[in-house]
């Protein structure tokens, strides 16, 4: 039901002129706008879906993204109605998603320092009682000088809101990221986010996914994440060493309690492992071949 057309080249609040389509998803679409007021370019995320629980989530979303000023995450601005339509303006940030830079090809070096700045930005969040709750590549910017900002805190919650766990029924977020507990109905907590950002790691170093399904099975899919060890990542790259392996792998461990407990503990143990390996560099990563 997206209605970009519709916005494209009109003015929103009397202030955002929409200039085109950024990308669209199933409750909301991004425009590229610019604000007349401060004169400059920034992103604008517009509500599709106007039930009264998508409308509580779009505003958690922005006091969640409001309480963040962070290098990593992209910044938000404001956030209001305009004749009906629910809008949040945020900062435009330009360059590939992790997502199509992978698709590209890259290096190991380039993964563990990604992760390493990335994991900054979650700490960050977590010490504001923020989670994020739908990493994946899509969501990850990644700037021309190399560095990365996180987006689309669409699904972001206060980790004082989820000491009671998942709501019966309710499994939000893209499946291949979801960690076990989710599925299961437990309380999710930063080990969640860390267990997402472990299957992107694993994803950017072998250009597959732990517990990918040929036949696009989702239940089988949700059976794998809680039940089934992933592959070793030197299975598929040979170029991954046994420590950077026994890093990634203790992150998708299927008990939280198992996996780093913070993003700083993981983060101080991935710089050590990169002032160590600066031949990483030269490690390349090719674009996983069609159907892989």
């Amino acid at each position: 039901m997206s209605n970009a057309l519709d916005l494209i080249g009109t003015r929103v609040a009397n202030r955002y002129d929409i200039q085109g389509l950024l990308g669209s998803g199933g409750m909301a679409d991004v425009y590229r706008a610019s604000d007349r007021l401060l004169e400059r370019d920034v992103a604008m995320k517009v509500l599709l879906e106007r039930s009264e629980a998508i409308r509580h989530r779009f505003l958690l979303e922005a006091r969640s993204l409001a309480r963040l000023n962070h290098r990593g995450i992209v910044a938000i601005y404001d956030a209001g109605e305009s004749s009906g339509i629910p809008y949040i303006v945020m900062e435009l940030a330009t360059g590939p998603t992790l997502a199509e830079l992978v698709a590209d090809g890259t290096t190991v070096g380039f993964a563990v320092r990604a992760t390493i700045e990335l994991l900054d930005a979650l700490q960050y969040a977590h010490e504001r009682d923020v989670l994020h709750r739908d990493i994946k590549p899509s969501n990850i910017i990644v700037r021309p000088d190399g560095s990365v900002k996180i987006m689309d805190f669409g699904l972001s919650r206060r980790i004082s809101d989820l000491s009671a766990g998942t709501q019966a029924g309710e499994i939000a977020g893209t499946i291949s990221y979801l960690p076990p507990e989710r599925f299961l109905g437990k309380p999710s907590d930063e080990r969640g986010d860390l267990y997402s950002l472990g299957i992107v790691l694993y994803e950017i170093l072998t250009g597959a996914l732990p517990f990918r399904n040929e036949r696009e099975d989702l239940v089988a899919e949700v059976f794998a994440h809680v039940n089934e060890r992933a592959v070793p990542p030197s299975h598929y790259n040979p170029s991954v060493t046994a420590d950077l392996e026994r890093i990634v792998l203790k992150l998708i461990e299927k008990d939280p309690n198992l996996r780093y407990q913070t993003a700083r503990e993981l983060q101080a143990e991935l710089r050590a492992y990169a002032s160590a390996r600066p031949q990483d560099d030269a490690l390349r990563i090719e674009p996983p071949r069609s159907g892989s």
